[in-house]
């Protein structure tokens, strides 16, 4: 069994269509466990942002499906100058730093690792025969959406990661606290140089947001914005559509250890 934790459901939303993953009703609470009869070895949580969510989904699918593997997927932003979004990254390397950006500093940052050398070994290899554009990387988990450019380029500047993101250092370690394996997949929504628009970081904390009605509203009352929002429209379903044939194309390939498929019924 493979569990996949995501933040937002819509990061996955062409993975889900395709393998047509409905909500599971032995597991219906505000973190929605969906199952899919297509691939029956694969269940994904939808945790919501932030460390207590990420912890809390993935003790949810350690402690109902005891999958041999969980996978912690979804957009991060880059802090790498000029990279494009829909550049995927596999995770090799974790950190994370908490509280505020005000306190941060290099002596506060945590770091694990979520691969040994031959796993690593193994992805290089699996990537280099697949036709999959992605590349192993690192990943700093923060506390809050960092949609600056200053934050950006100040983690980039002191820290050897690629992306930041809110949950894959908390899923991963929580994993391993459990003797779960675990793997990260991040695609770049938004490059280091691209400031988000507050509606786009108001979406992505809150549910009632994202609706189109939500979007509507915002740009009659916001005209000037409606470019900036055309924008990431694009980038959103550009690396919707990466991040899924990525996570599509792991759970298909052979190089991921699985336990014995949980009975769904």
């Amino acid at each position: 069994m493979i569990g996949v934790v995501v933040a937002i459901r819509e990061e996955l939303t062409d993975f889900f269509s395709e393998n047509e993953f409905v909500p599971d009703k032995l597991y219906s609470n505000d973190q929605t466990i969906y199952t899919s009869a297509l691939i029956s070895n694969v269940a994904l949580i939808e945790s919501g942002m932030g460390k207590t969510n990420a912890i809390n989904a993935t003790n949810k699918l350690i402690n109902l499906l005891q999958p041999g593997l969980i996978i912690s997927a979804g957009f991060a932003g880059s802090v790498k100058r000029q990279v494009m979004p829909g550049t995927s990254y596999l995770c090799d390397n974790l950190w994370s730093i908490q509280g505020s950006p005000a306190f941060w500093s290099k002596e506060i940052a945590e770091r694990t690792n979520v691969m040994d050398e031959n796993r690593a070994v193994t992805f290089n290899k699996f990537i280099s025969d697949s036709d999959l554009k992605i590349q192993l990387g690192s990943c700093m988990t923060v506390d809050q959406f960092i949609y600056n450019h200053d934050l950006k380029t100040w983690i980039g500047n002191n820290f050897s990661v690629d992306v930041i993101d809110m949950e894959s250092y908390w899923v991963s370690q929580t994993a391993m606290e459990n003797n779960v394996e675990s793997a990260v997949i991040r695609v770049v929504l938004d490059p280091m140089e691209q400031k988000l628009p507050p509606f786009i970081v108001e979406a992505a904390n809150n549910k009632r947001s994202r609706t189109l009605i939500s979007g509507l509203k915002h740009i009659a009352a916001n005209p000037g914005d409606l470019k900036k929002i055309l924008q990431i429209s694009i980038q959103v379903k550009k690396s919707r559509r990466i991040l899924g044939s990525t996570l599509q194309a792991l759970i298909e390939s052979d190089i991921l250890p699985m336990s014995e498929t949980v009975n769904m019924a």
